[in-house]
């Protein structure tokens, strides 16, 4: 029999997972790997909670939170957002650039959408003109007609 990993001809193999291929290796090759013995598909659910005092010795398992859940999504035209803010308050560009602490230059390629800002700048401009900059979540899209999406409706293609 020969070992998938490095060929070598040997009399035993040993089912592993490399890099998530299941793969029969020898025992030498075994160590780069995860013994399928040992292996579970299942996802291992988050940590542990602290049980409430209480005499119950059950542990209550809670799943990790997604990243994905606290990531904030900025407007599309927020360079427009801000402009029209700011025009509505009486600001000239250099103002509202000195009141968040940034330069004009900067100030400008923001509001002409060529400059995404920084949270931290995002969040003074918030402040300083009232209004919100971040997509609320879990808005969807409005489908045309009754056909569904499909993935290339969301790829752009080079030609």
């Amino acid at each position: 029999m020969q070992c998938e990993l490095c060929g070598r001809d040997v009399n035993k193999l040993v089912p592993v997972r490399v890099e998530g291929v299941e793969m029969m290796v020898c025992s030498d090759c075994a160590k780069y790997g995860v013994t399928l013995k040992t292996y579970s598909r299942i996802p291992k659910l988050g940590k542990k909670s602290i049980p409430r005092s209480g005499g119950s010795s059950r542990r209550i398992y809670r799943p990790k939170r997604d990243v994905f859940d606290t990531i904030k999504t900025i407007v599309e035209d927020y360079g427009e957002i801000i402009r029209e803010a700011r025009i509505k308050k009486g600001m000239s560009i250099e103002e509202l650039a000195r009141k968040v602490g940034i330069k004009v230059s900067t100030l400008h390629k923001i509001e002409s959408g060529q400059l995404e800002p920084e949270e931290k700048y995002i969040r003074r401009l918030e402040k300083e003109l009232n209004i919100s900059l971040y997509e609320e979540g879990g808005e969807e899209c409005s489908n045309q007609g009754s056909r569904d999406f499909t993935l290339g409706d969301f790829i752009k293609v080079r030609r």
